[in-house]
């Protein structure tokens, strides 16, 4: 991020949450959470414009048991380590972003390669493929581990372990077609790893490989490619008695879902009742299979999410609880529709934000009213536990239109302003009891 500028983003009012089983997922850049029925949807995030004008769009999710959702973006195609994640807690807020990054020492990063965080929601696990410049050119391969925090410092590194998930606290990886299973010592950044299935036999590649929270299904996907296209992708499904002992056969479920076309994306239900896929007919949700008869039969028909979403994960998240704090659903774009939309300028310099007229943000009302808008950093910034507010702004709607709102720093912020330089700022637009994303 270039020095003194800001990178505007947006927050919503929130509410408390319970957890209920749902599937978080990417479409159209966008980040959404679903029930798994498809009958109530929340969107939780759209594409960030970075503070140079470039449009970093959301590119996998990943869904805690415990409701935590954590999220990554960047500009499509741009390097890896350029990549900055979010996340929101089990009751709809969102006061966690940081990069999502990588040590030095590389020509060219290539993550995530598998995405998920901890059953308690506290790290997160990306794999990566990485590589120098020739010649010779050399390859690095494996996962890296690290807080869900705001913290700048890079992850732990976890070579030759490829194509995380988690169970609980530890990694299910692979090496070649051998699935992998992390040790009980210090997970996930513990580097002990037993071999626990062998896929050698298929003649098809392994990629991830999810297990339901309760160690009684995994779901492996399969794929084959052919100059650089993916050609075949197959979700295999086995009963299994946790990872600590290899599966038993004959299994009591042994086989393929029936897909359409290159299937991907895996993910099971911690409860192991539900399976969630990828294929040419979009994002969709069974019931798990409970029999080898193959190929499987699902206890429930496949429902159709998104025709044109992917990186479906399930987890313990409430839709209803995102629904109540604010978060826009189905058909609100960005919010809900009587909710105030501002017009955020691409460029915000906390020279600017310190002048005494501000930074003037047009705001688009339905309804007379107060307009309040407050802008937070991440707690790193400031040296802090939590995030906190640094510029503020209201202006009062007389009725339906454009109301301008000057946003300035504020007076504790005025003292720390170096520190400033350079950070992201998190916007929160209120009406009332409404809130939208610029």
């Amino acid at each position: 991020m270039r020095s003194g500028l800001i990178a505007v983003l947006c927050l919503l009012t929130v509410a408390p949450a319970a957890h209920a089983a749902s599937i978080a997922y990417v479409d159209g850049g966008d980040v959404w959470l679903s029930s798994l029925d498809g009958k109530q949807k929340v969107r939780l995030a759209t594409p960030v414009v970075n503070g140079d004008g470039q449009t970093e769009k959301w590119l996998a999710v990943a869904a805690s048991d415990n409701g935590r959702i954590v999220a990554a973006r960047n500009v499509p195609g741009r390097i890896a380590r350029f990549s900055w994640f979010k996340a929101w807690e089990p009751n709809g807020t969102s006061t966690v972003e940081g990069p999502m990054n990588a040590p030095s020492g590389w020509a060219i990063y290539v993550y995530p390669l598998g995405f998920d965080v901890t059953a308690d929601g506290g790290h997160m696990v990306y794999g990566y493929s990485n590589s120098s410049f020739c010649c010779p050119t050399s390859l690095a391969e494996g996962t890296y581990v690290r807080p869900v925090t705001n913290s700048v410092l890079d992850p732990i590194n976890v070579s030759g372990q490829l194509d995380p998930t988690l169970f609980g606290n530890r990694m299910i990886v692979h090496t070649g077609e051998m699935v992998n299973v992390q040790g009980t010592s210090a997970p996930p950044y513990g580097t002990d790893f037993t071999p626990w299935l062998d896929l050698s036999g298929i003649g098809l590649d392994l990629r991830r490989t999810d297990v339901a929270a309760n160690g009684q299904l995994a779901a492996m996907e399969l794929e084959q490619w052919d100059t650089g296209t993916q050609t075949i992708g197959k979700i295999a499904v086995l009963a299994t008695q946790g990872v600590d002992q290899p599966p038993t056969f004959p299994a009591a479920v042994d086989c393929f879902m029936p897909t359409a076309g290159v299937a991907t994306d895996a993910s099971l239900s911690p409860d192991a009742t539900r399976i969630a896929w990828t294929d040419d007919g979009g994002l969709k949700v069974a019931g798990a299979p409970t029999t080898a008869a193959d190929p499987c039969v699902p206890t429930s028909p496949p429902v159709v999410i998104s025709p044109t979403a992917s990186q479906g994960a399930i987890g313990g998240a409430n839709v209803a609880a995102f629904l109540a704090a604010g978060q826009p659903g189905p058909g609100q774009s960005p919010a809900d529709p009587r909710a105030p939309v501002a017009i955020v300028p691409k460029r915000v310099t906390t020279k600017a934000l310190a002048r005494k007229r501000g930074v003037p943000i047009k705001v688009k009302v339905t309804r007379a009213g107060k307009v309040k808008i407050t802008g937070s950093v991440p707690a790193k910034v400031l040296r802090s536990s939590r995030s906190i507010v640094v510029a503020s702004g209201s202006a009062t709607a007389k009725r339906a239109g454009t109301v301008t709102v000057r946003l300035r720093l504020t007076t504790a912020a005025r003292k720390k302003r170096a520190r400033l330089q350079g950070a992201r700022m998190t916007l929160r637009v209120t009406q009332g009891r409404l809130g939208t994303m610029p």
